[in-house]
């Protein structure tokens, strides 16, 4: 029974991950990609337990239309808001937290609270 469940949680995981974002895992190296394939940051600062960090990524993130704008446009990374090197222009209260940047350290748009798909869409896509 527990190998079932091990190779269940497994799959899913494999699943949900291969359908959302591709999350960077090091902060240094998203900004260096991005610099390097001429493309802007997109930055989120979430909590595992948050419902509306969930919501976002189950719900939103998943989406064909938004993963793959911001999968061609975007380096994305995502910061738990535990994290003691998220960039102080980051840094301010309520999760999930949604920030667009050119070098990863200066924030030229920003947005706070899970949003619906349209709502998302225009946030990302609207001009600086």
């Amino acid at each position: 029974m527990f190998k079932s469940i091990l190779i269940f949680l497994t799959l899913t995981g494999t699943i949900f991950a291969a359908s959302s974002l591709n999350w960077e895992k090091d902060y240094n190296s998203a900004m260096k990609k991005a610099k390097e394939q001429n493309k802007e940051i997109f930055v989120m600062v979430s909590a595992p337990t948050c419902p509306e960090c969930n919501y976002m990524k189950k719900n939103v993130f998943t989406k064909d239309e938004v993963k793959n704008y911001i999968n061609k446009n975007f380096i994305s990374y995502q910061f738990n808001i535990d994290d003691k090197n998220i960039p102080e222009q980051m840094q301010f209260w309520g999760i999930p937290r949604f920030y667009l940047s050119k070098d990863g350290k200066n924030v030229y748009k920003k947005v706070m609270g899970g949003l619906k798909t349209e709502k998302f869409m225009t946030f990302i896509k609207s001009e600086k």
